[in-house]
């Protein structure tokens, strides 16, 4: 009998990227919810799968699990390597590389210290000096990002990438916390052509988040 991967994912947090990999690579798998706001990835249960808590995860073989965003995207790309959903030459993947380790050690804390101060403190009042703090550092971030992308075509070049999945994530965020992201003129185009992909789409809408089908406009 042929092994499905499970995906455990929750609603619009960071695992959407994997989700949108599964919906590229057109590989099989199945959806396992763990809804973050109600606080099931501290389940006894998820915690058998992931010790951290954290999303997210897959089971790519019985009894194997592989976690975090980069290695996952890196796996699924590999498993169909004809899509080149990420680079294959030496420098362009370490480019890939290099940016999927801003977005998890740099660009997703500063989030989090934002919107889940908690993780890092139970001091109510250091907690409430950490979302300030981490909503202007998350914003510094975004602009990093919106400079350091091309005018035109995808954030590797001409060709889309599954890194271009990988930083929209954070572009929906910011727009969820209300920051004006459409200002950020280079990243609003980037993000209008992702969500333009069928794969996306696809993801978005399992998700429950058809309505961010259209695509974001630049602040005039």
């Amino acid at each position: 009998m042929t092994f499905t991967p499970t995906l455990y994912f929750s609603p619009g947090a960071v695992s959407m990227a994997t989700h949108i990999a599964f919906e590229e690579a057109g590989l099989p798998y199945q959806l396992e919810p763990i809804l973050i706001r109600e606080g099931q990835q501290q389940s006894e249960r998820y915690l058998k799968i992931h010790p951290l808590g954290r999303l997210p995860a897959v089971e790519i073989a019985p009894g194997v699990i592989l976690t975090e965003t980069p290695a996952l995207l890196s796996y699924l790309a590999d498993q169909v390597p004809a899509l080149e959903l990420l680079p294959r030459e030496t420098l362009p993947r370490a480019r890939a590389n290099e940016w999927m380790s801003l977005l998890a050690s740099g660009v997703h804390p500063t989030f989090i210290t934002h919107f889940r101060p908690a993780r890092y403190t139970s001091d109510e009042a250091a907690m409430a000096a950490l979302k300030v703090d981490g909503k202007q550092r998350f914003q510094a971030m975004l602009e990093y990002i919106d400079a350091r992308l091309p005018e035109q075509g995808h954030v590797l070049g001409e060709r889309y990438s599954l890194v271009d999945a990988y930083v929209s994530v954070f572009y929906l965020w910011a727009r969820r916390i209300e920051l004006p992201a459409e200002k950020l003129l280079r990243y609003t185009r980037l993000v209008g052509q992702v969500l333009a992909r069928p794969a996306v789409r696809r993801a978005l809408e399992q998700e429950g988040f058809g309505n961010l089908y259209d695509p974001p406009r630049a602040a005039s």
